[in-house]
C-alpha cells in the first residue's frame, strides 16, 4: 500500500469516528456512523439495482416518508468521506451491494 492509500485510509476512519457526537450514534453492520434505527432501515430496504439516482431518490423518499422532514442523500460506488450537519441524530451511512449511501436531515 503506498503512502497515499494508507494517509486516505487514515483520513477517513478519523472522520467517521469524529462524526459519532450523537449519544444515539453507534456504529452498524456496515461499518459506518449512524445515529437512528429507522433510517438505516429506511436505506436498506430503499436500495435496490445499479441505477445510484433511483437508489438516492428512493432513500429520500422513504426517509421523508417514515420520518418526516426533508432529507439529502449520497450514493456512491465506493467508499467516500464527509462531515455534515445533522438535526435531531437523523443521519446514517451503510453500504449495500456494493454501494455506499449517505442521508442526513439538515
Amino acid at each position: 500500500m503506498n503512502r497515499y492509500a494508507l494517509l486516505a485510509l487514515v483520513a477517513v476512519g478519523f472522520v467517521g469516528i469524529t462524526v459519532a457526537q450523537d449519544d444515539s450514534c453507534y456504529i452498524n453492520d456496515s461499518g459506518f456512523t449512524c445515529c437512528n434505527k429507522e433510517l438505516e432501515s429506511a436505506m436498506l430496504s430503499a436500495m435496490s439495482g445499479n441505477d445510484l439516482l433511483a437508489s438516492a431518490d428512493s432513500i429520500q423518499k422513504m426517509a421523508e416518508g417514515s420520518l418526516g422532514g426533508k432529507f439529502e442523500t449520497v450514493v456512491a460506488l465506493d467508499d467516500f468521506a464527509y462531515k455534515s450537519h445533522f438535526k435531531d441524530g437523523k443521519t446514517c451511512k451503510i453500504e449495500k451491494d456494493g454501494q455506499y449511501a449517505l442521508a442526513w436531515q439538515p
